[in-house]
């Protein structure tokens, strides 16, 4: 098994550095699905001061946990600026549609957040090679025609729009930013789907008690935490029979991981702040009681020739998912007990063989809640 940074055994192709969304690791995938996908990308154009507009009523999103690219000095916004008051044309923009309506950042964001200071007299404009004369001016402070002009530029966009599948996004997102750090789908989902999801999963891999079971171990800096947490809320809410869609429906796991936690994240930004408590409340229980029963050893293998094992994931969202049916007090109390049925169940080969083949893609889920319901029912007894 290939060595990485944080520790986390089984993870999944968009979690691995430096392999994220690898055009050979999905390309025949996509060709499979291309030519029957509802793919809609269109050509906008917007001028800078629409979307300043826009991005004031909150219908533009710039979040900064998508591109991670280092924030530009005055020097180069100052450029910008420059560039426009010449007329020189820009680089095409991209932007996802959501189907709210609001416009997602893809490609650009370091542009429009350079526009936006600036319309907002954030900034002088310094270092100028050209237009020299505007050097240590505001927006304010420019001439009203000046100002007509940059508020007036054209910014062509191309627009990714509803319904186009998760799946078919990453892709024109890898193609867009290939000249950095690939995104992993996590990170594209975390700008796809902002809102209480978001928020939700930003606050829980903060929590200390998730920090204090993982020992620490899963970096945060490409939200592999984000993406083990929302698998677990997935098939938490999914074997609980609590998804339903707007009509109704239970929504149904395919097999389909990608798909599934856009629905998931989609699902958790239309729930009411009662069900988002009870969610953070239900992880902090199953988090303390991990800890509780297995201290340093929490999702982890029976260790190998005293040698501790990797966190994971498949165990995480197991064991999460068992132990929110189980209360702190009766974990206390049953310590010892419950911590020797999951070791003697960890060295069955049925078990170990569905960790083993499963390699992050979450196909054997499924079948292994059902095991943890069957442990639960024995613990009990």
């Amino acid at each position: 098994m290939p060595k990485v940074e944080e520790r986390l055994e089984n993870e999944d192709l968009d979690l691995d550095e430096g392999s994220a969304l690898s055009p050979q690791s999905i390309r025949s995938e996509l060709e499979d699905i291309y030519p029957e996908a509802n793919i809609k990308v269109e050509r906008e154009q917007y001028s800078i001061f629409e979307l300043n507009r826009k991005f004031g009523r909150g219908q533009v999103i710039l979040d900064p946990d998508f591109q991670r690219e280092d924030v530009w000095k005055n020097r180069q916004k100052s450029e910008l600026v420059e560039s426009v008051l010449m007329g020189i044309p820009l680089p095409i923009f991209y932007l996802n549609e959501t189907k709210e309506g609001k416009l997602v950042v893809v490609d650009g964001r370091q542009r429009l957040t350079a526009f936006f200071q600036y319309l907002n007299g954030d900034y002088k404009l310094t270092d100028l090679r050209i237009l020299k004369a505007l050097n240590n001016k505001r927006f304010g402070e420019l001439d009203q025609k000046l100002q007509a002009n940059l508020e007036d530029f054209q910014l062509i966009a191309q627009v990714i729009k509803p319904p186009t599948p998760d799946r078919i996004k990453f892709d024109i997102f890898d193609r867009v930013n290939r000249g950095g750090t690939p995104l992993n789908n996590q990170e594209m989902r975390n700008a796809l789907y902002q809102g209480k999801s978001t928020v939700l999963l930003g606050s829980l891999s903060q929590k200390e008690v998730f920090k204090n079971v993982t020992n620490n171990s899963i970096n945060s800096r490409r939200m592999k935490d984000r993406y083990l947490i929302l698998r677990f809320i997935a098939f938490y809410l999914w074997n609980n029979n609590i998804l339903k869609d707007l009509n109704g429906e239970i929504i149904e796991y395919k097999g389909d991981i990608d798909e599934f936690l856009g629905k998931i994240m989609d699902y958790i930004n239309e729930m009411d702040n009662v069900n988002i408590s009870h969610l953070e409340e239900t992880f902090v229980k199953t988090m303390k009681n991990n800890q509780i029963v297995f201290g340093e050893n929490a999702f982890r293998r029976v260790a190998k020739n005293g040698k501790k094992q990797p966190i994971n994931m498949l165990l995480f969202e197991a064991f999460s998912y068992l132990f929110t049916m189980l209360e702190e007090g009766y974990c206390i109390d049953n310590r010892d007990k419950i911590y020797g049925m999951c070791v003697e169940l960890l060295k069955e080969e049925h078990l170990n063989k569905l960790l083993t083949n499963d390699r992050g893609r979450g196909i054997v889920v499924p079948e292994i809640l059902k095991v943890m319901d069957k442990l639960k029912e024995r613990i009990l007894a």
